[in-house]
């Protein structure tokens, strides 16, 4: 089935069959097809995307022993700058992800945008909300957005989802996957009517989801093919 480009009110600089070595598209953009089917504009990392394969969030990244002395931003104790002497990150890798202070610290835990990184700090679209331990330490993380995705994990039924592929984007490149309307799901053992959640038995693969209310139910099987097989689904991924 070819895709073809009807767009609601877009223009676009690549087709859905992209597969771009740098961004195209606003990472994140969500380009709608008057049929109802909806993709997002994504960059996959981890390893090579495949027609069908279930997408989540890439991993969060954690940071370790903050203290008061590493919120030395312009706001003083509510900075705006977070310091971690010990990191190397890749200047800006970052932008678009979001920190927060994790549970276990005194910080805030609110989740703030990154609005530009150096190997060592992280800006802040906003400053914290409660200041960094004096004399203690707090731990935090880097949250990638929704639009950073990898290949769904083998038996995690509530993994947060980004999208479903529709072609080969390779690791570290750029591409669209989808999130609503009529699509070639990767299954394990899909049944007609079932609603399905990620967590197959191999990596990519949706599996029916089971009576636990965490599952993350990314849509339904509307006709149902082999086990390892593109079972004709229709998604419901939030946008």
């Amino acid at each position: 089935m070819a895709y073809q480009d009807y767009p609601k009110g877009e223009l676009w600089n690549t087709n859905l069959t992209a597969n771009d070595s740098t961004a195209q598209e606003t990472l994140g953009a969500i380009r709608e097809l008057n049929d109802g089917r909806a993709f997002r504009y994504v960059k996959i990392t981890g390893g090579t995307c495949a027609l069908g394969q279930v997408n989540t969030i890439a991993s969060a990244t954690a940071i370790t022993n903050l203290t008061s002395a590493d919120g030395t931003g312009p706001d003083g104790a509510t900075t705006t700058i977070i310091t971690d002497g010990d990191a190397s990150w890749t200047t800006n890798a970052y932008v678009g992800y979001y920190y927060q202070t994790t549970t276990g610290g005194t910080g805030s835990t609110e989740p703030i945008k990154i609005v530009a990184n150096t190997a060592t700090t992280l800006t802040l679209e906003k400053s914290i909300a409660t200041g960094l331990a004096s004399g203690a330490t707090d731990d935090g993380e880097i949250v990638a957005p929704l639009a950073v995705a990898a290949i769904a994990g083998a038996g995690d039924l509530d993994q947060p989802v980004s999208g479903v592929g529709i072609g080969t984007i390779t690791t570290n490149y750029y591409g669209w996957t989808q999130i609503r309307g009529y699509a070639a799901v990767l299954g394990d053992t899909l049944a007609e009517g079932e609603s399905i959640c990620p967590g197959g038995n191999a990596s990519g693969q949706a599996i029916i989801a089971d009576s636990d209310a965490d599952n993350t139910i990314i849509g339904y099987v509307v006709a149902a093919s082999g086990d390892d097989e593109c079972n004709f689904c229709c998604l419901t991924i939030a946008a």
